[in-house]
Protein backbone atom coordinates (compact mmCIF):
# COMPACT_ATOMS: atom_id res chain seq x y z
CA UNK A 1 0.00 0.00 0.00
CA UNK A 2 1.69 3.59 -0.78
CA UNK A 3 1.61 6.17 1.78
CA UNK A 4 -0.22 9.09 1.16
CA UNK A 5 1.50 11.65 4.52
CA UNK A 6 -2.86 11.66 5.35
CA UNK A 7 -3.01 9.67 8.85
CA UNK A 8 -6.45 8.42 9.93
CA UNK A 9 -7.12 8.05 13.39
CA UNK A 10 -7.76 4.06 13.65
CA UNK A 11 -9.69 2.61 16.79
CA UNK A 12 -10.86 -0.92 16.35
CA UNK A 13 -13.11 -2.06 19.28
CA UNK A 14 -11.33 -4.70 21.10
CA UNK A 15 -12.68 -7.70 21.98
CA UNK A 16 -12.94 -8.74 25.73
CA UNK A 17 -12.54 -12.49 27.09
CA UNK A 18 -16.11 -12.49 28.22
CA UNK A 19 -17.11 -10.90 24.68
CA UNK A 20 -15.09 -14.22 22.90
CA UNK A 21 -16.74 -16.40 25.40
CA UNK A 22 -20.50 -15.34 24.38
CA UNK A 23 -19.69 -15.41 20.49
CA UNK A 24 -18.06 -19.22 20.93
CA UNK A 25 -20.76 -20.15 22.83
CA UNK A 26 -22.31 -23.44 21.34
CA UNK A 27 -19.35 -23.63 19.34
CA UNK A 28 -17.99 -27.51 19.47
CA UNK A 29 -14.75 -27.66 21.51
CA UNK A 30 -12.97 -29.50 18.26
CA UNK A 31 -14.28 -26.68 15.71
CA UNK A 32 -10.77 -24.98 14.08
CA UNK A 33 -10.40 -21.36 14.67
CA UNK A 34 -9.48 -19.04 11.69
CA UNK A 35 -7.98 -15.17 11.99
CA UNK A 36 -8.95 -12.65 9.44
CA UNK A 37 -6.19 -10.55 9.58
CA UNK A 38 -6.85 -6.69 7.94
CA UNK A 39 -3.94 -6.39 5.66
CA UNK A 40 -4.00 -2.47 6.82
CA UNK A 41 -6.29 -0.03 9.56
CA UNK A 42 -9.93 -0.30 8.42
CA UNK A 43 -9.44 -2.50 5.58
CA UNK A 44 -12.81 -4.26 3.93
CA UNK A 45 -10.69 -7.43 3.01
CA UNK A 46 -9.03 -9.76 4.93
CA UNK A 47 -6.26 -12.20 4.71
CA UNK A 48 -7.00 -15.71 6.28
CA UNK A 49 -5.08 -16.81 9.22
CA UNK A 50 -5.29 -20.05 11.99
CA UNK A 51 -5.53 -19.38 15.20
CA UNK A 52 -2.16 -21.89 16.10
CA UNK A 53 -1.58 -20.44 20.46
CA UNK A 54 -2.23 -18.90 23.41
CA UNK A 55 -0.40 -16.75 25.74
CA UNK A 56 -0.55 -14.51 28.26
CA UNK A 57 2.24 -11.83 27.26
CA UNK A 58 2.92 -9.07 30.11
CA UNK A 59 4.37 -6.04 28.46
CA UNK A 60 6.46 -3.36 30.10
CA UNK A 61 4.63 0.03 29.59
CA UNK A 62 7.14 3.19 30.47
CA UNK A 63 6.04 6.06 32.48
CA UNK A 64 4.04 8.76 30.55
CA UNK A 65 2.70 12.42 31.84
CA UNK A 66 -0.48 10.33 33.04
CA UNK A 67 0.50 7.06 34.18
CA UNK A 68 3.79 5.47 36.32
CA UNK A 69 5.43 2.56 34.76
CA UNK A 70 4.22 -0.30 34.70
CA UNK A 71 3.75 -3.92 33.79
CA UNK A 72 0.77 -5.68 31.68
CA UNK A 73 -0.67 -9.05 30.78
CA UNK A 74 -1.89 -8.62 27.26
CA UNK A 75 -4.07 -12.14 26.15
CA UNK A 76 -3.01 -12.73 23.20
CA UNK A 77 -3.87 -14.90 20.23
CA UNK A 78 -1.02 -16.18 17.94
CA UNK A 79 -1.50 -17.11 14.20
CA UNK A 80 0.12 -18.71 11.49
CA UNK A 81 -1.09 -19.66 7.92
CA UNK A 82 -3.61 -22.17 7.17
CA UNK A 83 -2.41 -25.77 6.13
CA UNK A 84 -1.25 -25.76 2.37
CA UNK A 85 2.20 -25.92 0.35
CA UNK A 86 4.05 -22.22 -0.05
CA UNK A 87 6.23 -20.97 -2.36
CA UNK A 88 9.20 -20.56 -0.69
CA UNK A 89 9.55 -17.32 1.15
CA UNK A 90 5.84 -17.14 1.13
CA UNK A 91 4.53 -13.83 3.42
CA UNK A 92 8.11 -13.03 3.98
CA UNK A 93 7.57 -9.43 2.55
CA UNK A 94 4.35 -8.46 4.39
CA UNK A 95 4.53 -6.18 7.16
CA UNK A 96 3.33 -7.32 11.36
Amino acid sequence: MEESGVETEHRPVVWTVGRLREALEGVPDDAPVHVAVAPFPGAEGYDDRVLVAYAPVTMIRPATERTPARDEVEHTLFADWPAGRYPDGAGADEEC
